[in-house]
């Protein structure tokens, strides 16, 4: 099967050239018998490169993030008789350390400092961030890199060691609950809703791209949401639905979400 065959279904310019690449790395495993990297990929990324994947018969694939709750992963190509034990590591895990007491460094700085290297986005999968450090995964190929010339993280000095797999420390993330009133279960009310913007502020972000839903981009201010949905508004934050109950008197929908602080 050709790309365009394999990537028929999907609209998205961005998606659709993320899978090609994955194509060709399926296609080059299966000619020349290497193995090949994927770049870190969301969720749905995820989900779309197995769809695909699973339409070749000589290669095999494992999703590997460096921890089970990563949300961030990358996906090792390899052909059919190898086993992926046996294969040399894609990722590495640096713990970055510093004096944080007098300043709270956020995910943002981390990554900021971190691209500000010159580093790819797709080099870099989930930051784990605790009182005075932080877990980041990295391509292996950037690990090196990093250590050598990352000496600063919002104007704070740092370190950084590499560290193994197992002693990765992962935290669930912190939510503040937020409840509000909607007339409809449309991706344009709750986002106005769980924000606290403008219906048409919304529209603008809607038709900006920048709104995710379960980590798909979405362009249409109609999109029916429902609970657990996850809602990413990029400049605003993350926000899980969790519950949508009764009516109100004046016919509107009570909404219940738990914002990702």
């Amino acid at each position: 099967m050709d790309k365009i065959t394999l990537t028929n279904h999907i609209r998205d310019i961005d998606l659709k050239n993320k899978m090609f690449k994955v194509i060709d790395k399926a296609y080059s495993c299966m000619k020349n018998y290497d193995v090949k990297y994927t770049d870190f990929l969301n969720p749905y990324e995820v989900k779309n490169a197995i769809s695909i994947l699973n339409n070749f018969n000589d290669i095999k694939y494992t999703v590997d993030g460096g921890f089970n709750e990563a949300e961030r992963k990358l996906i090792c190509i390899y052909p059919y008789y190898m086993d992926y034990e046996d294969i040399e590591e894609s990722i590495k895990v640096l713990q970055i350390e510093g004096n944080f007491k007098f300043k709270e460094v956020k995910h943002k700085d981390y990554l900021g400092a971190l691209l500000n290297l010159g580093i790819k986005r797709e080099k870099i999968g989930d930051i784990n961030i605790h009182d005075n450090f932080c877990q980041v995964i990295v391509s292996k190929d950037i690990a090196d890199f990093i250590i050598i010339n990352l000496s600063k993280v919002s104007r704070n000095n740092v370190t950084i060691k590499e560290i193994s797999k197992k002693d990765i420390f992962y935290i669930n993330p912190k939510f503040k609950e937020v409840s509000f009133t909607v007339s409809s279960q449309r991706l344009d009310c709750l986002i106005s809703g769980i924000y606290n913007i403008s219906r048409q502020e919304s529209l603008k972000l809607i038709n900006a791209e920048k709104v995710f839903v379960d980590y798909e981009k979405i362009t249409s201010a109609s999109k029916i949401l429902e609970r657990e949905n996850l809602i990413s508004v990029r400049g605003k934050g993350r926000a899980i639905i969790e519950d949508i109950g009764d009516i109100t008197k004046k016919g509107k929908i009570k909404v219940k979400v738990k914002l990702i602080v």
